[in-house]
């Protein structure tokens, strides 16, 4: 287990943080939920790069949050300079970070422990995970981010309910034994994904588990949600997918989610490409479209090669989904959205 559910008993000294970000509203506000997190130290804040020196000078922080859009110097080139002179764990923040998956990949390049879109709404949950974002880069050592190689930053997300079970043993196995990580939230009892699990693992070349709180994601591993009281989702950080356990909302219909899955991941669209494969109801379309609008490739099963057309029905609905494609087809044309540079196998 991670220190995920330990919020309340921080391991050793807090962590001291700089928030580096031009909007005052924004620095009072993140200083605001640093200083309410037992894990964190607000050591300063910083309105303009020059300023940013100074700061980070004086109090000699573990961590940075910095803002991508600055005035004068913005934040991508001051993270190069840093880099060099005094290399240290950054979250990149960003208005834009959910449009420009070029952005992300240079703050990456450059040695960001992280890149995240500033939350559009300060809800609690969305600052739990801005903190726990910032604990993690403050932990692990920031050239993590920088070695991984661009394939292994992405991930395949999937969402099914009625007819999913067939639906999924026959297009797994297409994909490749050490493609990226791909996580799924299947509607079905816990004894029955149990079984569902046991029987993947023995059909497919990839290591299929449930997804566990705080795992690291790597290639070639199937992940299925587990059916119990949390939702499973995502965090990217340190260069890796990460699994976050979130409460279960009092409003969520399903657990798994696949809406809670898809939603989590929307931070880092970039990275992402979601599936809605035959089932009943529209569970998913919501996190999907969330996706879709962060640049994530996305696409639904045909009509008329599901059990039931209610899933992707609904997503196509909303244009969450670029294409509908055939079930036998879905895989290979996932592969090729995420991957364009790369010759079909």
């Amino acid at each position: 287990m991670s220190g995920k559910h330990a919020h309340h008993v921080p391991e050793g000294p807090p962590h001291r943080v700089v928030v580096i970000d031009d909007s005052k509203v924004m620095r009072r506000w993140l200083g605001s939920m640093i200083s309410g997190d037992p894990r964190l130290e607000l050591a300063g804040a910083a309105a303009s790069a020059e300023e940013a020196r100074q700061v980070i000078k004086q109090t000699d922080p573990d961590v940075l949050t910095l803002d991508v859009e600055m005035p004068g110097m913005d934040g991508i080139e001051f993270l190069s300079h840093l880099m060099r002179l005094r290399p240290m764990p950054v979250v990149m923040l960003s208005n834009q970070m959910r449009k420009n998956g070029q952005q992300a990949r240079r703050a990456r390049d450059l040695g960001a422990a992280m890149c995240l879109a500033k939350p559009s709404l300060p809800t609690p949950e969305a600052l739990a995970r801005l903190c726990d974002c910032i604990v993690a880069a403050a932990r692990h050592d920031v050239t993590d981010g920088a070695e991984t190689s661009l394939a292994s930053d992405k991930i395949i997300l999937i969402g099914a309910s009625t007819g999913g079970v067939t639906a999924l043993e026959s297009m797994l196995p297409q994909f490749s034994a050490n493609g990226p990580p791909i996580v799924i939230a299947q509607h079905m009892p816990q004894a029955f994904l149990e079984r569902f699990i046991e029987r993947l693992d023995r059909q497919l070349k990839q290591c299929v588990d449930f997804a566990s709180e705080g795992e690291r994601l790597a290639a070639g591993q199937v992940r299925l949600a587990p059916a119990q009281d949390m939702q499973t989702g995502l965090m990217w950080h340190s260069g890796a997918w990460h699994v976050q356990m979130i409460k279960r909302g009092r409003e969520d219909l399903f657990c798994p989610s696949v809406d809670v899955l898809f939603g989590s991941a929307a931070s880092w669209s970039a990275q992402v490409g979601a599936m809605i494969l035959t089932g009943l109801g529209s569970d998913g379309s919501k996190g999907m479209l969330m996706l879709r609008r962060g640049g994530a490739r996305t696409l639904g099963q045909s009509e008329r090669t599901c059990a039931v057309y209610g899933m992707p029905a609904a997503a196509l609905a909303m244009d969450a989904i670029e294409e509908e494609r055939d079930l036998c087809d879905l895989s290979v044309r996932m592969m090729e959205m995420l991957f364009p540079d790369k010759p079909s196998p």
